[in-house]
């Protein structure tokens, strides 16, 4: 029986895939599907663990997918470099 907290779980996009795959090439494969979860507005929402198991970047994968398909990320090196690094404190 599933909480009431619990949000209902959907297949990601092509587009949240995408995004996902690149977050497991920079940080590894223990960032699966299985652990992003969805907000209230239905967006798919990752905390990126890396090789240790540190949680240190919260990743929005609908928007960063809609941002990269609309031309507002213009390449994967800047998804890469000023979406999926964390910036400083």
């Amino acid at each position: 029986m599933s909480s009431a907290n619990e949000r209902p779980r959907r297949a990601l996009t092509e587009s949240e895939s995408f995004v996902l795959q690149h977050i497991q090439d920079m940080y590894g494969n223990q960032n699966t599907e299985h652990d992003v979860f969805f907000s209230n507005r239905d967006e798919a929402v990752i905390f990126v663990k890396d090789r240790n198991g540190v949680m240190g970047l919260a990743v929005v994968l609908t928007n960063l997918a809609a941002w990269y398909a609309d031309g507002t990320i213009t390449s994967v090196e800047d998804l890469r470099q000023h979406w999926l690094t964390p910036g400083d404190a």
